[in-house]
C-alpha cells in the first residue's frame, strides 16, 4: 500500500478501504466493524493504496502534516492490526465476483384473489382484469427451468395461491423439482385442516399475511368482512401442525397506531421477527393516500449500518444489494427481479426460455450496484447497505434514484439530510 525507509504498509486480507466522495470507510471484515476516515485520514490511506511513499503523501497532501504524524496514523493502524507491514511490496489481492446464479424465485400462481386489499401491489381486486391462470403445465416448466438454473428456494405466490385446485400437484412437483425450500403466500381464509396437513407432511412453509390484532382494522384493509377471523383460524391450525410459519406485517396509514401491539402478540408466539416495512408504493400502494406518515419515521437510515459480512460485502461491489440472485414470474409470464417490480421486466416465458432471461436482460438489473446509484456511488457506506430498488423507483419513477430511507450525504458526512422519504411522508 506504502512505504518508508524500506517497511511496506498494506491493508490486512480482511481489511478493506471503501472511498467516498469526501471521506472513507475502512471495514473490517472479520470482526464486521466500520472505522469512518476523516478527510485527513483517507486522503493518507488513498495515496498509500496508489503506491506513495510516506514522503510523497506529506508533498502531495493539501495540509500542513510532518511526516512524522503520517507515520505515527500508520503505527497506530499497524497496532489494532488494520495495518501490517513488509520489507518487500504486498501484492494487492483481486477478489472475483459471485457469478450470476439464481437463488430464490417467487412464481404467481394465479392473478385472482378472495380478498381485496387495498394497498395490493399487483392490484388484484381490480375488476378490469380479466386474466385466466397459468395452466399447470406451464407452472411445472417455470419450476423445472428454474430448478436447472441451480435454484433451490421457491415462494408460490398469488393473487391467493389456494385459489388453485391444483396447488397441491404443484407443490408436489416443486418436491419432485428438489427444491430445498418451498413456501407459500396466502392470506390464511381459505386454509382447512385436509390442506395444512398435507403441507406439514410435506415440510412446505407459509408465510400469511396480517394488518392488525384488531378484527376492524384488518378487514377495512382487506375490503371483506370476517377475513381477519378466517385469517387467525387459519394460523391457529398452522402453529398446531407445527409448520414453519411467519406473518407479512405491512404498516399503513390505518394500521400504524396498532403496529407495535400486533408486532409484539406476533413475536410472543414466534410468529414474527422482523421490523414491519411501510407499505410499498407500488400497485395499489402508491395510491389512495396509505402512507403511515408516523411509522416511516422508524425506518429511516440514521446511522452507518454495522449488520454485514465478508460475503455481503463482495456480493454489493459486483451486484445489487437486493435483487442479485433473485427472481419473480408474474401469472401472466413476465420475469422481474422482485415481485415489487412490476414495470422492471426483463422478459416473458411465454417467448423464451429462464435461461435466456436470466443470463440476457436479467443481469442488467442484478447488475444495479451501488456504483451506478446515484448519490451512493459517492458513499463510503455504499458496500456494507441494503438497497431496494421498488422503494427508489415507487416514490420518484427513476430506477437509480437514492434509497429512500437512507439521510446520509455522502458530501458532507451528515446524517438527517435531505431525505425524499421525509419529503413523501410530510
Amino acid at each position: 500500500m506504502g512505504v518508508s525507509k524500506g517497511v511496506f504498509y498494506t491493508l490486512t486480507p480482511k481489511e478493506v478501504l471503501c472511498r467516498g466522495v469526501k471521506y472513507s470507510s475502512l471495514v473490517d471484515l472479520k470482526k464486521h466493524k466500520v472505522y469512518h476516515l476523516n478527510e485527513t485520514a483517507s486522503e493518507i490511506l488513498n495515496l498509500l493504496e496508489r503506491g506513495r511513499g510516506i514522503g510523497e503523501v506529506a508533498r502531495e497532501m493539501k495540509r500542513d502534516l510532518e511526516e512524522e504524524e503520517i507515520q505515527e496514523f500508520l503505527e497506530e493502524l499497524v497496532n489494532r492490526r488494520l495495518l501490517k507491514t513488509s520489507t518487500r511490496p504486498i501484492r494487492k489481492r483481486s477478489h472475483r465476483p459471485r457469478p450470476p446464479k439464481l437463488d430464490f424465485i417467487w412464481c404467481e400462481v394465479t392473478a385472482r384473489c378472495n380478498l381485496k386489499c387495498v394497498h395490493c401491489y399487483a392490484k388484484t381486486h381490480n375488476s378490469e382484469i380479466k386474466q385466466e391462470d397459468p395452466s399447470t403445465q406451464f407452472l411445472k416448466r417455470v419450476m423445472e427451468e428454474a430448478a436447472q438454473e441451480g435454484c433451490r428456494r421457491i415462494q408460490l405466490t398469488g393473487g391467493e395461491a389456494f385459489l388453485r385446485k391444483d396447488i397441491m400437484e404443484l407443490v408436489d412437483y416443486a418436491k419432485e423439482c428438489k427444491f430445498d425450500e418451498i413456501e407459500i403466500f396466502t392470506n390464511g381464509t381459505l386454509l382447512r385442516e385436509p390442506m395444512v396437513r398435507f403441507l406439514s407432511e410435506r415440510s412446505v412453509s407459509v408465510a400469511v399475511s396480517l394488518y392488525s390484532y384488531l378484527e376492524g382494522t384488518h378487514d377495512s384493509i382487506t375490503g371483506v368482512p370476517g377475513s381477519h377471523s378466517k385469517t387467525l383460524k387459519g394460523l391457529k391450525m398452522l402453529l398446531d401442525y407445527g409448520i414453519k410459519t411467519r406473518c407479512s406485517l405491512i404498516a399503513m396509514r390505518q394500521n400504524e397506531e396498532e403496529i407495535e401491539r400486533t408486532s409484539d402478540i406476533l413475536s410472543a408466539i414466534g410468529l414474527n421477527a422482523r421490523t414491519p416495512d411501510p407499505v410499498r408504493p407500488v400497485g395499489g400502494g402508491k395510491e389512495g393516500g396509505y402512507w403511515p406518515k408516523k411509522y416511516s419515521r422508524r425506518v429511516l437510515i440514521e446511522e452507518p449500518p454495522c449488520e454485514f459480512d465478508e460475503e455481503m460485502y463482495r456480493t454489493n461491489k459486483a451486484w445489487n444489494d437486493c435483487w442479485f440472485g433473485k427472481a419473480a414470474v408474474t401469472s401472466s409470464g413476465d420475469v422481474i427481479p422482485c415481485v415489487f417490480a412490476r414495470e422492471q421486466v426483463a422478459g416473458n416465458l411465454l417467448k423464451e426460455p429462464l435461461k435466456d432471461i436470466i443470463h440476457g436482460r436479467m443481469l442488467e438489473y442484478w447488475g444495479l450496484n451501488a456504483d451506478k446509484i446515484e448519490v451512493c456511488q459517492g458513499c463510503e457506506f455504499r458496500y456494507i447497505c441494503h438497497d431496494c430498488r421498488p422503494w427508489s423507483y415507487g416514490l420518484t419513477g427513476n430506477l437509480l434514484a437514492k434509497n429512500p430511507k437512507c439521510t446520509y450525504i455522502p458530501e458532507t458526512g451528515k446524517w438527517g439530510g435531505d431525505c425524499k422519504l421525509l419529503q413523501y411522508v410530510c
